[in-house]
């Protein structure tokens, strides 16, 4: 939508803080750096519009997150109305998307090691949303980023779908730790726990949300999504960034996929979006499938379920796939 991006100038003030760099834009709002005296950090910006509150969700979820002391997301620096024109959000910077660093690797996969390593970072991104009443909604690589000057550290991102979206690009490398990841992009978030803590009762029928390629199986049939869901969608994504693609990659029919992955739940079709990857992920899959609306999962299942097949197949998490680009190396000062 056109008339909902929120296009700034360099060298526009808002609110104290000078733009700098558009970073990049979508179909609500678009991403720029910000400064504010020896401050450098990243603005999201919204119109101001009855039909888009996904930014006034995502500063929700992203203070929750940040007051509990979630180790996988962004810190919410600033936020507020511009003028009455549009929303903004200032969070701390983060680094490349996991969906690009994979597109990087040979055959667009991480090597085994760093696969369970990413896999492991990312459950526990997902199991923190859990934890202060949320569904992501939207897992998926491009949701996740990497640390910027740390490599190690994966981040979740978009929030805007979060029920209180799992797939790669949701995932990015956080600007300060290479080794860790972050958790993107609550736009979809929602919350699924009531007021004395318990999960909602489920409606009747709801609309499709997420990305086709991850979506779960319950999106696909309009049924109620609950924390098993995200956990589903996060392992569509563990399967492609182990093997490179998932075996519905080019097909564009939502139902098509849905039977596709039905599918894949045996016999042939399960070795063949199985193949190239551990064969604790089978009984990871048999676990998620298992879980039902109102369970709370075993998230310490399935880490144990990664851990054995760190030892069963004698990997090496260090170094990580993207320290051996050089274009992600922090810039270290002397």
């Amino acid at each position: 939508m056109a008339d909902a991006l929120v296009e700034l100038e360099n060298g526009t003030e808002i609110d104290g803080w000078i733009v700098h760099k558009l970073l990049g834009k979508g179909g609500f709002g678009a991403v720029y750096t910000v400064q504010k005296g020896d401050q450098v950090h990243a603005m999201k910006t919204e119109v101001k519009s009855d039909s888009t509150k996904l930014l006034k969700m995502e500063v929700y979820v992203m203070r929750q997150l940040n007051q509990a002391g979630a180790r996988h997301f962004v810190t919410c620096i600033d936020s507020g109305i511009y003028k009455d024109q549009f929303s903004y959000v200032v969070m701390t910077m983060i680094g490349v998307s996991l969906q690009d660093v994979r597109k990087m690797c040979v055959g667009q996969k991480f090597s085994l090691g760093t696969a369970i390593y990413v896999g492991i970072q990312s459950l526990e991104a997902i199991e923190e949303m859990h934890n202060v009443g949320y569904l992501h909604r939207d897992i998926k690589p491009s949701n996740y980023a990497l640390g910027k000057d740390d490599l190690n550290k994966i981040y979740l991102l978009d929030f805007g779908m979060c029920r209180k979206d799992i797939k790669p690009s949701n995932y990015a490398l956080g600007k300060d730790d290479l080794n860790k990841i972050y958790l993107l992009d609550f736009g979809m978030c929602r919350k699924y726990l009531d007021e004395q803590a318990q999960p909602r009762l489920p409606r009747v029928s709801v609309g499709f949300r997420g990305t086709v390629r991850y979506a779960p199986l319950s999106c696909h049939i309009r049924r109620e999504t609950c924390r098993k869901d995200d956990m589903e969608s996060w392992l569509y994504q563990q399967i492609e960034i182990t093997r490179g693609a998932l075996p519905w990659r080019s097909i564009d029919d939502r139902n098509e996929v849905a039977m596709y992955k039905e599918r894949c739940r045996y016999g042939i079709n399960l070795q063949e979006m199985m193949g190239g990857c551990p064969r604790e992920y089978i009984e990871i899959l048999r676990y998620i499938d298992s879980i039902r609306y109102y369970d709370i999962p075993n998230y310490k299942k399935i880490y144990k379920l990664l851990e054995q097949a760190i030892k069963n197949l004698k990997l090496k998490l260090h170094p990580l796939d993207w320290f051996h680009f050089p274009a992600l190396q922090p810039n270290k000062k002397p």
